[in-house]
C-alpha cells in the first residue's frame, strides 16, 4: 500500500498501515491454566480422540449378547462375574450371558451389548433380569472412543484465542502446556509540566495525570504486558530522553500521550526525528485524531496520541489495539463494525472530519440500540459519525465499532 506521511490518512488506511509494520512475536511455552486469551503459535490439534475409550454414561450393568434371543417381552438372565469402577484400566471382555456392574465413566469391556441402567434391572443373588426391549434399543448408553472428537482435529485454529470451552477439549486431550505467541510489551509516557501524579500535592495550575492510569487498564485489556511507564515534563531533552530508553529497552510498543498539537511545548515529532524514527503517518482524517502520529522506532512501533484521555480512549481501540493482535497473529485485528439504531439524537459541533464518539451500546427487545456514553458511564463501542453530518437523529442507524475481549473468531 501507497504510504504517505506529509498529510492526513483515514482511518482504514491508517490501520492498515499498522498491521503492516507488525511482525510476529516470538512463541513461549505456557501451562495450560494460563492459557486463556492467548494466540497459539500454531493450530493445536487433539492429540488423542476424546473421549479417549468406550465409557459408561450410567450407573449400570454392561452386558453380553444374551445366551437366547426372545420376543422384547421375554426376560433376559445375566450372570454378574465384576464390577468395573471409573478409573478401573482392566481390559475386560463379557461372554454371552454374562454382566459386569459398572459406574459412570468406567471402560465399557469388549463385546458388550449395552450398558443397562441399573433402574432397569431386576437383581436376583448374582444374576440381573433384563426385558428383552432394553437389549434392542438404540440407546446402549456408552459414550463411544473419538464420539466427540477425532483425533488430528484442530480444536484451536492458528490466530484466534484460546477460550475457556477449548481448555477443556486440550485438558481432555493431553494437554499440560501449549505453545503461544508471546504477550507485545508495552512502555508508554505522559508528558505535561502541568501533570502531578495521584500520590503528589497538586497545587492550582497542575492536574492529575489521569492517562497513566487510563493506559494501565487499556493495555492489560487488550491482552499486552506493561514493560514501563512514566511522567515526563514538557522538556525536549526529557522528552528525547524517555524515548530513547524506551526504544532501548525490551518493548515492542511505545506510546506518548500529549505534546502532538501546533504549540511551543508540542514536542514528540521533533524528538521521534532526533531519535532516528521512521514516521508512517502524521495525522488522521478524524476527530480526534489531527494530533496523532504513527511511526517506528528500529523494530518497535510508535504511536504519538494527543493529550485528553477520552481522545486517548477511543484510538486506543481503533489504533493501538489491532497492533497489539496483530502482533500475535491474530487473524481480524480491527474493531468488529455493526450497524444499531441511536435511541437519542446525536449532535456533532463541526463538520469536515468523520468522528468518533464514545458510546452505551445495548440489546434493547431484540434491537441494537446506542447513545452516546456520558462522562460518568463506562463506554462500550465507539459511535462512527459521517463528516458530512452535524444532527443525528434518533431511529438512525449508524456503525458502530465495539470495545469487546480478544475474539474475532
Amino acid at each position: 500500500m501507497k504510504r504517505d506521511n506529509e498529510h492526513q490518512v483515514d482511518l482504514k488506511k491508517a490501520q492498515s498501515f499498522i498491521i503492516e509494520e507488525c511482525c510476529l512475536l516470538p512463541e513461549e511455552q505456557v501451562d495450560l491454566a494460563e492459557s486463556i486469551n492467548r494466540f497459539p503459535a500454531s493450530a493445536l490439534l487433539a492429540r488423542e480422540p476424546l473421549p479417549g475409550y468406550d465409557q459408561s454414561l450410567r450407573d449400570g450393568y454392561a452386558v453380553g449378547q444374551p445366551e437366547s434371543k426372545g420376543s422384547k417381552k421375554q426376560r433376559n438372565c445375566f450372570q454378574v462375574i465384576d464390577e468395573i469402577a471409573a478409573g478401573d484400566t482392566r481390559q475386560l471382555t463379557l461372554q454371552p450371558g454374562k454382566a459386569i456392574r459398572i459406574m459412570t465413566g468406567g471402560l465399557v469391556p469388549k463385546q458388550c451389548v449395552s450398558v443397562i441402567p441399573q433402574e432397569f434391572c431386576d437383581t436376583a443373588e448374582k444374576n440381573i433380569i433384563v426385558p428383552s426391549r432394553f437389549l434392542d434399543q438404540k440407546k446402549r448408553f456408552i459414550h463411544a472412543m473419538g464420539s466427540e472428537l477425532t483425533k488430528g482435529r484442530v480444536l484451536v485454529p492458528k490466530g484466534t484465542p484460546i477460550r475457556p470451552e477449548q481448555q477443556i477439549l486440550l485438558a481432555g486431550v493431553g494437554y499440560n502446556t501449549v505453545q503461544v505467541v508471546r504477550k507485545p510489551r508495552v512502555s508508554f509516557f505522559c508528558t505535561g509540566s502541568e501533570l502531578v501524579t495521584g500520590s503528589e500535592v497538586k497545587p492550582a495550575g497542575k492536574k492529575f495525570s489521569a492517562n497513566n492510569h487510563l493506559l494501565h487498564g487499556l493495555i492489560k485489556l487488550a491482552g499486552a504486558d506493561l514493560l514501563e511507564q512514566k511522567t515526563v515534563k514538557d522538556d525536549p531533552e526529557a522528552v528525547a530522553a524517555a524515548m530513547a530508553e524506551m526504544s532501548h529497552s525490551k518493548c515492542d510498543i511505545i506510546i506518548s500521550t500529549g505534546g502532538m498539537g501546533p504549540g511551543k511545548f508540542d514536542l514528540i515529532e521533533e524528538a521521534f526525528a532526533g531519535s532516528g524514527g521512521r514516521v508512517v503517518y502524521r495525522s488522521l482524517f478524524l476527530r480526534p485524531g489531527k494530533s496523532t502520529l504513527f511511526g517506528m522506532l528500529g523494530n518497535t512501533l510508535f504511536f504519538g496520541m494527543p493529550g485528553p484521555p477520552p481522545a486517548v480512549h477511543l484510538l486506543f481501540n481503533e489504533l493501538i489495539r489491532p497492533a497489539v493482535l496483530a502482533l500475535q497473529g491474530a487473524k481480524h485485528c480491527r474493531p468488529r463494525k455493526i450497524k444499531a439504531c441511536l435511541s437519542e439524537d446525536l449532535y456533532l459541533p463541526k463538520r469536515g472530519l468523520p468522528r468518533l464518539k464514545s458510546g452505551a451500546m445495548q440489546i434493547v427487545d431484540g434491537i441494537c440500540m446506542v447513545r452516546p456514553a456520558n462522562r460518568i458511564e463506562p463506554s462500550n463501542c465507539n459511535i462512527y459519525c459521517s463528516a458530512a453530518r452535524r444532527w443525528l437523529r434518533k431511529g438512525e442507524k449508524v456503525l458502530i465499532h465495539l470495545q469487546e475481549p480478544p475474539d474475532f473468531g
